[in-house]
This record gives structure tokens, C-alpha cells and sequence, in this order.
């Protein structure tokens, strides 16, 4: 764009195709473009600590379902199979008067209830890890995206690559208000 002021800005593409009957408002600052481009990541950062917030209130109230779910099925199961092969136990030394054979069925009920308690064990550390995991991921994806918010928001100018994964369009209108449509995908950013 040439100004004499030699400000760096914008023209609209359907200016240059079809002129002035297709778009009134032809040009933009850049320095406009970035006053109005920090604002919205303002508001957007603010929306953005908010989920954080609502996030870690979520995971301390109520917890994810999906894979938790399948895990406490399986740890439930565990310990009823548990509590039969103890019942079985019981009855099977119960009967048998022959102390050898007494003796085979300790141990090889010992090595059963060892491979049991040491499943449930593993299933309730792993249930664990679950929902840490699923809730640190969530933050840390916001967090990485506040960063970059920050970052552009701080600088003068802001870095090209940056903004290029950040915002997927710029609409600019007749009264030369702009709005910015952010990608979808910001974990392109981390």
C-alpha cells in the first residue's frame, strides 16, 4: 500500500478485483490491524484463564468418565473374583483332610491372591494417573496458548510465524472494525 506516510497496511482483494463497487473501506493500518488483533487476544486470553479455572473445578468435583469408567468396572471385578477365590479357598482346605494336599492348595492359592492383589493394585495407581493425566493435558494446552496470547500481546510487533498458527482470518468491515477468527486447532502451537 502506498502512503505518504509510509505506514505499512492493507488492501482488501476484492478492491483490487472489482474496485469501489465491492468494497467501500479498501484499506487498513497494520498498526490498527495489531491495536485491534491485542484486544481480542485480551478478551480471548481472559476467556481462556477462565476455562482453566473451570477445568480444575470440573476435575476436583467431578471426574472424567470415559476411561475411569472401564477401570472401575475392572477393579470392582477384581476384588468380587477376589473374595470367591478366598471362599474357594476355604472350602477346598475344608474338605481336604490330607496335609500335603493341604499344603499344595495353600500355595498355589498364595500365588493366585498375590496375582490379584497385585492387578488391583495396578489398576487403582493407573486410575489414578487417569485423572491427573487428563486434567494437567487440558491445562497445559490452555496454558501453552496463554503464552503465545502473552507473548504477541507484549511485543510491538508481533511474530509473524505466531500469529500465521493463530489466526485463520481477518474481517475487516466499512467502519474498518476487525474481527479475527483463531484456528481450530491451537495444539498446532505446542
Amino acid at each position: 500500500m502506498n502512503r505518504k506516510q509510509k505506514q505499512k497496511g492493507y488492501e482488501c482483494s476484492q478492491y483490487r478485483t472489482y474496485g469501489k463497487t465491492r468494497c467501500k473501506c479498501h484499506e487498513i493500518k497494520e498498526n490498527d490491524i495489531i491495536i485491534h488483533l491485542k484486544e481480542f487476544l485480551r478478551f480471548t486470553r481472559q476467556k481462556y484463564i477462565d476455562e482453566i479455572t473451570k477445568i480444575e473445578i470440573e476435575t476436583k468435583n467431578t471426574n472424567m468418565q470415559t476411561n475411569k469408567e472401564k477401570i472401575k468396572y475392572e477393579l470392582e471385578t477384581l476384588k468380587a473374583e477376589y473374595k470367591v477365590l478366598l471362599n474357594q479357598k476355604i472350602r477346598d482346605l475344608t474338605t481336604n483332610t490330607n496335609e500335603y494336599q493341604q499344603q499344595m492348595i495353600e500355595n498355589t492359592y498364595k500365588e493366585l491372591e498375590q496375582d490379584k492383589t497385585n492387578k488391583i493394585e495396578k489398576l487403582e495407581l493407573i486410575l489414578e494417573k487417569e485423572e491427573k493425566e487428563i486434567s494437567k493435558e487440558k491445562i497445559r494446552k490452555l496454558k501453552t496458548a496463554l503464552d503465545y496470547f502473552d507473548e504477541i500481546i507484549s511485543k510491538e510487533i508481533p511474530n509473524r510465524y505466531v500469529l500465521e498458527n493463530i489466526i485463520d482470518k481477518i474481517w475487516i468491515y466499512s467502519d474498518k472494525t476487525v474481527k479475527f477468527d483463531l484456528k481450530v486447532d491451537i495444539e498446532k502451537l505446542i
